[in-house]
């Protein structure tokens, strides 16, 4: 005899993983946080730049939820659209792909940054660096962050500047939704079959 509950759950269950299944498959999302308390009283400029390669293959970066003292209009050369209020997109399409900011230091600056690859990459590189308003390194001798991305495989983080940057991987909320409906569903179904 069929039992229309269990049929029902299982059929949610499939439903929640082929609808989050896509998103899971999503690279993941890091947030980068810098530390600017030992540049307090100074300006500068919150350097973004995201390296093109010859490939025909488009990259993208994808920067987002942008927190810190920012002010003025940005400075965009090559691949890059946007602002800090709604986001920053840079490709890969051109050498050198750069997004710099205004930014008063002496507080913590946030970002969250994602890649997407289309078809298969030969590889770019995401660098994170503070300026002065004269294009000079502060904070650090170079950059304070790179991270590497190449299709199929976990981007390759180095945090430079340990003492200013941090770097973590942000748990999305859909896979929070995907791993609760999951487990309900399965907890749900071993009742049903401990009642028979």
């Amino acid at each position: 005899m069929l039992n229309i509950k269990t049929l029902f759950l299982r059929a949610l269950l499939a439903l929640s993983i082929a609808v989050g299944a896509p998103a899971a498959m999503a690279g993941p999302v890091y947030n980068v946080s810098i530390n600017t308390g030992s540049l307090a009283g100074t300006t500068g400029l919150l350097d973004l730049m995201f390296l093109g390669r010859e490939t025909p293959n488009p990259t993208f970066a994808f920067l987002s939820n942008f927190s810190g003292d920012f002010f003025g209009a940005p400075i965009r050369e090559g691949d890059a659209s946007g602002d800090i209020a709604n986001g920053v997109v840079l490709g890969n399409r051109t050498g050198f792909n750069v997004f710099d900011q205004a930014v008063r230091f002496g507080g913590l600056l946030s970002f969250d940054v994602s890649f997407e690859n289309e078809y298969e990459l030969i590889g770019t590189t995401l660098s994170v660096a503070l300026l002065d308003m004269d294009f000079n390194y502060v904070g650090a001798e170079g950059n304070l962050l790179t991270i590497d991305v190449m299709a199929n495989t976990p981007a390759d983080i180095a945090v430079l500047a340990p003492g200013l940057v941090a770097v973590t991987e942000v748990p999305e909320p859909h896979e929070w939704l995907l791993i609760a409906s999951g487990l309900m569903l399965i907890g749900f179904c071993r009742r049903l079959q401990q009642r028979r």
